[in-house]
């Protein structure tokens, strides 16, 4: 098909082949690439799923299995969305559950905001809203060359 490129490259290579072909991504492309170094971004642990509603409006469901509301921390900074689960400790020991802290983390563009978070049958549900960004035609320039 016209104008589609089709580029066979393992994913952790993609951004050095687009990279000579983009101007002013390069701080995007490090932040991806430190993503997929880090645990936080590509581990297994705790499952999760993120669902789009619609243009505006994304959910992220996470499974916090054995953690309590009071266990679990939210916090975002820029375009970070990172969420913390640390059991706290306590006298009883009960060797039956498997108590491992998380540490997971998602970017998201300028234009996106935590609406709401709320735990229900051991799912952390986080509702994610964003302004949809309108995009101009602009019409082209000619340049002078001096």
């Amino acid at each position: 098909m016209p104008g589609n490129i089709i580029i066979n490259v393992p994913f952790s290579n993609f951004f050095n082949v687009i990279k000579p072909f983009t101007i002013g991504f390069d701080t995007m492309f490090e932040q991806f690439n430190l993503m997929l170094d880090s645990s936080e971004f590509t581990g297994e642990y705790p499952a999760y799923k993120i669902i789009k509603k619609n243009e505006t409006n994304y959910s992220i469901k996470i499974d916090i299995g054995n953690f309590k509301k009071k266990d679990i921390k939210i916090e975002t900074t820029k375009n970070f969305l990172t969420i913390f689960g640390n059991h706290k400790k306590t006298k009883k020991k009960d060797t039956k559950i498997e108590k491992k802290d998380f540490k997971r983390s998602f970017v998201f563009t300028d234009n996106f905001r935590v609406k709401q978070a709320r735990v229900s049958n051991k799912i952390l549900k986080i509702d994610l809203i964003s302004k949809v960004l309108k995009f101009k035609n602009e019409e082209s320039h000619l340049i002078k060359i001096q």
